[in-house]
């Protein structure tokens, strides 16, 4: 039988250590506990918040009404294996990077540029996650989910899970309507690529490795993520704040001619450029700003971080300031990355 518990911090339950509380708390660790879930929920009349491990999520300083479930289901399954690829079907609950380091370690790629993102397997698919190049989209093949309504298991092929920058149905017409119990991942035995990114080329220069292998890619990317993001652990913060806006190419010269800015972009095809919101943000001077509980990291624009004592209030108010300030000097309205519940 599972144990719930009621008025729960939530705090201790998100890296950007900010919010309430939350109403009711569980934790799963198997398939079979959900049917119990599903029942307190309907007897106790509350939805169910699904919760991994809670590092892309701002969290209001009121109570959240529902009952919230933590995943932590576990499995590592290799379901299909050939000379080109291997298919891993991995539970819900597995740490991430944990999983990421086990597939280089089985001269696996295709996820490697994906190391020390915080989080577990099962929240990957809703925001695709992203970084150097690489989307998990790419490699997943399916979603296995559990309809609470319905008590049944279904399965989304990457085709039918509309992936799209930081975005899935997950995130959409599927939000809240099921469980993800586990995720199947396509990796390749192939050559692998090196993120065509100057950070990572500078360190393979600095270090002088002319052939990088899988791992020595994996700890590059550790090493420079630990220079660009603070380890929540440490400084309260939830990654990344903020998308990468995409516009059009006839809006990207439009922007470079009324501001007379050289504006860094990556083409994502289809006459449309990625402009790094980081850019944007301290070109506005917001980086490294103080703002009392909320400040902009030092090191990275993209991140706001929790001094100690912030509220749902200021990290609203350091948001909008943000917004504001690039949509009035480059006429772009920023997009947050995190889900505020």
């Amino acid at each position: 039988m599972i144990k719930i518990d009621e008025y729960v911090d939530i705090r201790n339950h998100c890296t950007l250590k900010i919010g309430g509380q939350f109403r009711y708390f569980t934790v799963v660790e198997t398939q079979s506990d959900i049917q119990e879930v599903i029942n307190f929920a309907k007897e106790k009349n509350i939805k169910i918040f699904i919760l991994g491990g809670g590092s892309n999520l701002v969290f209001s300083s009121t109570i959240v009404d529902a009952l919230v479930v933590k995943i932590q289901i576990k499995s590592f399954e290799i379901i299909n294996d050939t000379d080109e690829y291997t298919d891993i079907k991995v539970g819900a609950g597995e740490n991430w990077d944990a999983f990421v380091g086990r597939t280089v370690d089985m001269n696996l790629s295709g996820i490697e540029a994906l190391s020390a993102i915080p989080g577990t397997v099962g929240a990957t698919p809703v925001q695709n996650v992203g970084a150097y190049g690489q989307e998990v989209k790419d490699t997943i093949v399916s979603v296995e989910v559990l309809d609470p309504e319905a008590g049944s298991i279904k399965t989304f092929l990457n085709s039918e899970c509309e992936f799209a920058y930081r975005d899935s149905i997950f995130k959409n017409n599927a939000k809240n309507k099921y469980i993800i119990l586990s995720v199947t991942f396509r990796l390749s035995k192939g050559e692998h690529k090196v993120p065509d990114y100057p950070g990572v080329k500078n360190y393979f220069q600095d270090k002088g490795i002319i052939n990088p292998t899988l791992l020595d890619i994996r700890k590059a990317i550790i090493v420079i993520r630990s220079t660009k993001l603070p380890n929540p652990v440490e400084i309260p913060n939830v990654g990344s704040f903020f998308k990468n806006p995409i516009v059009t190419t006839q809006v990207f010269y439009s922007l470079i001619s009324s501001t007379g800015e050289k504006v860094p972009f990556f083409d994502v095809g289809g006459d449309k450029v990625k402009i790094p919101a980081g850019w944007l943000i301290e070109s506005v001077g917001f980086k490294g700003k103080d703002f009392g509980e909320i400040s902009v990291y030092q090191n990275n624009a993209l991140v706001l971080v929790n001094n100690g004592q912030a509220t749902f209030a200021d990290i609203e108010f350091v948001r909008n300031q943000i917004i504001r300030a690039v949509k009035d000097k480059f006429g772009i309205t920023l997009e947050t990355e995190p889900e505020f519940v």
